[in-house]
């Protein structure tokens, strides 16, 4: 299966728990692993550790590819 097949399958429903959306989106908006750490209020370390896990889940390789991949869902 492609990217594009699996850019097909993503919706938040589906896919993200809503903490994960949202640490997406704070990532699509150009925040720091220590700014989004602080707005959710958790150490830069566990950020460091969690965006990993979810490209993981989304079988991309790093930031700019899952929000790419996600892109296609309106942020809100």
């Amino acid at each position: 299966m492609g990217k594009d097949d699996r850019r097909l399958m993503v919706t938040r429903q589906q896919i993200l728990t809503k903490y994960e959306y949202r640490l997406l989106k704070l990532c699509s908006d150009g925040k720091t692993h220590q700014e989004i750490a602080d707005e959710l209020h958790y150490s830069k370390w566990a950020i460091d550790r969690q965006l990993p896990n979810l490209y993981r889940k989304l079988g991309v390789d790093n930031k700019n590819d899952a929000i790419a991949l996600v892109g296609t869902q309106k942020f809100k």
